[in-house]
């Protein structure tokens, strides 16, 4: 997204004022959701994956229904819990293997210098990217969901709780997988450090399956990382309206999206250190 960069190169190098600074950022994200809206072949390819998925776990779900497997919870609960998770999971942009590729290529260093903090550029162009992914796949997967189930959740109320929550768990995903990007700093290839990660999230944030019939003592650990606020959080409200459980779910996703934030402001002031020793 070379437009949205030069876009945020407008402007003296001097103007650091917070609002001028806000403004910038704005523009990167504004950018990044114009070139998304043309795009129009990715934005069809993820709608055409999401719509897959849900079609095989909705065929899944009803089989398993009609065992009994999961006596709490109906095969539409389970499938809108799914539509959910893999929300949040396929609205994020691939940060890490843009960040990976600007290492690789050199072209982080050509970026530095400019009056625009390159990390926060490329969070602020992902962030654009993220909305406008939540935006189309949210409503795709609502129309899809409830045509393959015939109908909303048993409770349909507690998918009002399911976008603050979601937009929470997007900028705390944001910024643990540009830190990931940033490992090519050192390794050179992030994508064995990307790959734990997402085996990670997949089990222990109750990607497919809720975290609700793990073992006690799985489940128990699960909870303790960010990977289930981060899915299993915002999936539960499709089980109902659970205002003081999405509370819960908030505070979980604010103190991770901290963690996140500030882990990845210290590993960039780390990786620049590292390109200075390097030569850049």
């Amino acid at each position: 997204m070379s437009d949205a960069w030069t876009a945020g190169d407008v402007g003296p190098a001097h103007d650091r004022a917070p609002a001028a600074t806000a403004r910038k950022y704005a523009g990167f994200a504004a950018i990044a959701i114009r070139q998304g809206l043309t795009d129009r072949g990715a934005l069809l390819g993820r709608l055409g994956f999401y719509a897959v998925i849900l079609f095989i776990f909705s065929r899944l779900w009803t089989v398993v229904a009609d065992k009994g497997a999961f006596p709490d919870a109906s095969a539409r609960d389970l499938l809108w819990y799914l539509a959910v998770t893999e929300w949040v999971v396929l609205s994020l942009p691939w940060i890490h293997l843009q960040i990976e590729n600007d290492v690789r290529s050199g072209d982080i260093a050509y970026r530095l210098p400019r009056p625009i903090s390159y990390l926060g550029g490329r969070l602020a162009e992902c962030a654009g990217d993220f909305l406008l992914r939540a935006v189309t796949l949210g409503l795709a997967g609502a129309v899809l969901a409830s045509w393959m189930v015939g109908g909303l959740p048993d409770d349909p109320r507690g998918l009002l709780l399911v976008l603050p929550l979601g937009l929470l768990a997007g900028w705390a995903g944001l910024c643990f997988h540009a830190a990931i990007g940033l490992c090519a700093v050192w390794l050179q290839d992030c994508s064995p450090v990307y790959w734990i990660w997402q085996k990670c999230a997949f089990i222990l944030g109750g990607l497919l399956l809720p975290l609700e019939i793990y073992p006690d003592w799985l489940r128990e650990f699960a909870l303790w990382t960010p990977f289930a606020a981060m899915m299993h959080g915002p999936g539960r409200m499709a089980f109902g309206w659970q205002p003081e459980v999405a509370g819960i779910v908030a505070l979980k996703l604010l103190f991770w999206a901290t963690v996140a934030t500030v882990f990845v402001v210290w590993l960039y002031g780390r990786a620049l250190r590292a390109l200075d020793v390097n030569g850049g």
